[in-house]
């Protein structure tokens, strides 16, 4: 957690955006990102990552990526459903890809 709150704290710097949540909440929103992601199928996309998971994942997606909207408004969300698989696509700016690959893994390799 104390990396991602660096990783927060640097981008914030580097950008006109800031981060609106505290540690504890930055702590509980990256917990419920990566049990919402949790063995996801990763590839990467420009300026960020597709993430392709199960359909029945979609509104736990879809109410995490609106509140973060929120807080952090530099993160591009697009939810793609196709039958039975949600490909969640991610993109941050390339100052903030460190951010995006703690919150959102990165491509397997």
């Amino acid at each position: 957690m104390r990396r991602l709150t660096e990783l927060v704290r640097v981008a914030a710097e580097l950008h006109p955006f800031r981060c609106s949540l505290t540690g504890g909440q930055m702590a509980e929103r990256a917990a419920a990102w990566h049990t919402a992601v949790e063995g996801a199928e990763r590839t990467p996309v420009p300026g960020g990552l597709r993430l392709t998971l199960s359909a029945d994942r979609t509104a736990i997606v879809a109410d995490l990526a609106t509140a973060e909207q929120q807080c952090c408004p530099f993160f591009d969300f697009r939810l793609h459903l196709d039958g039975r698989v949600l490909h969640l696509e991610v993109r941050a700016p390339a100052d903030a890809a460190d951010l995006l690959a703690e919150l959102f893994g990165g491509p397997a390799t």
